[in-house]
């Protein structure tokens, strides 16, 4: 009996582990978590009594934020520390902020590593907001262009392309091959809609997986038109990271390992990783950075000229930190412009896109008639 509850235990253990590993909240709340509880920790209340405030505060009905507060409570009351306690959650708390609040646990200022995410986790927000914006207004107009054209084809076409046939009239090219068009649509609908969602369910899968994330990740950066403002986030997260732990007197060898693994991007990561296992070979940093390329005019990838400059300048003058964050700001100012830019771009040319659709439409339907004025 004895060994079948404590089997019961076990599995009890087991189930709730693998519960909390699979947690997930917003990058909101996550903010507004951490907003409060370093208020209130600066207060000098309790952590535990100040966990407690917040469940009592929020009253909130997501059962993942009661998980987390619970079981965070639960780990605190058995005597483990806050970093233990939050690496049971990798889907919310991930290496920088374990990092950080291992290192501020020591000096009994929880308060100012909890303050420290919570302002990655605000920039992390805002850049990624940011992006969103730039894409979502040609999203919406090529989605809604689309699901116009497909009610012509599918709807319209088939009752003009009857009245056609009961007129007799010969059918110009064009009429006729958007004729052939509709008829396809109409004939393989069901086909279509499967492959479009094998499609989606195909490129989630490839994203997310773990073996084939990190070609998905190097593709991104590649994007035409949209590189640049890609780029130009993960760098600005990566500085301001590797300065925020750097500033914190983490060494740069491990700086750079956890800023790499915070940048959700795995083919960033792995460059970095290979870079910091030469750093501590003491090869320098801008040379890793291909800051030789500034001779021969070359455009890297992954690490722009600006960036490696900023790296050889600290290395004369052992003053990273403070370079880094004026980057940070400056590659801030420049995701704004891109996604001006963009903006800017993509709109016209949504437009002659959609126009040069629907007037192809109307073309083809409007030439029959012409011809049949022609004849009278």
């Amino acid at each position: 009996m004895k060994n079948l509850l404590e089997k019961f235990k076990l599995l009890l253990l087991k189930f709730k582990w693998k519960k909390t590993l699979s947690i997930k909240i917003s990058s909101k709340e996550k903010i507004n978590l951490l907003e409060q509880l370093s208020n209130l920790l600066e207060s000098w209340i309790p952590l535990i009594n100040s966990l407690k405030i917040i469940m009592y505060q929020t009253k909130t009905k997501n059962k993942n934020n009661k998980l987390l507060l619970n079981s965070v409570i639960a780990e605190l009351n058995s005597w483990n520390s806050l970093n233990e306690c939050f690496q049971k959650f990798p889907n919310i708390f991930n290496t920088f902020d374990l990092s950080i609040i291992e290192m501020w646990e020591v000096t009994w200022k929880l308060w100012d590593s909890i303050e420290t995410i919570k302002l990655k986790e605000e920039k992390s927000r805002e850049l990624k907001n940011k992006i969103i914006w730039a894409l979502i207004y040609p999203m919406v107009i090529i989605s809604l262009s689309i699901i116009m054209i497909w009610i012509f084809m599918v709807f319209v076409i088939p009752k003009i392309e009857q009245m056609y046939k009961d007129s007799k009239v010969n059918l110009p090219s064009l009429t006729q091959n958007v004729i052939d068009i509709s008829d396809f649509l109409q004939e393989n609908i069901i086909i279509l809609i499967l492959i479009i969602i094998f499609l989606i369910f195909g490129i989630i899968n490839f994203k997310n997986n773990i073996k084939t994330k990190i070609y998905w990740d190097h593709m991104i950066i590649k994007l035409p038109l949209f590189w640049p403002l890609i780029k130009k986030k993960i760098l600005a997260l990566f500085t301001s990271w590797l300065w925020i732990l750097l500033k914190n007197w983490i060494i740069i060898n491990k700086s750079l390992e956890i800023s790499s693994k915070s940048l959700e991007n795995k083919y960033y990561e792995k460059e970095l990783q290979e870079i910091t296992s030469r750093v501590s070979k003491w090869i320098e940093l801008s040379v890793l950075m291909w800051i030789n390329e500034i001779q021969s005019s070359k455009e890297n990838l992954l690490f722009p000229i600006e960036l490696a400059s900023v790296v050889k300048i600290w290395e004369e003058t052992w003053n990273l930190s403070n370079l880094l964050i004026k980057y940070s700001i400056k590659a801030n100012k420049e995701i704004d412009e891109i996604v001006k830019n963009i903006q800017t771009a993509i709109e016209p040319l949504v437009i002659i896109w959609v126009w040069l659709i629907v007037w192809t439409i109307i073309m083809a339907i409007m030439l029959p008639f012409f011809n049949m004025v022609n004849v009278i």
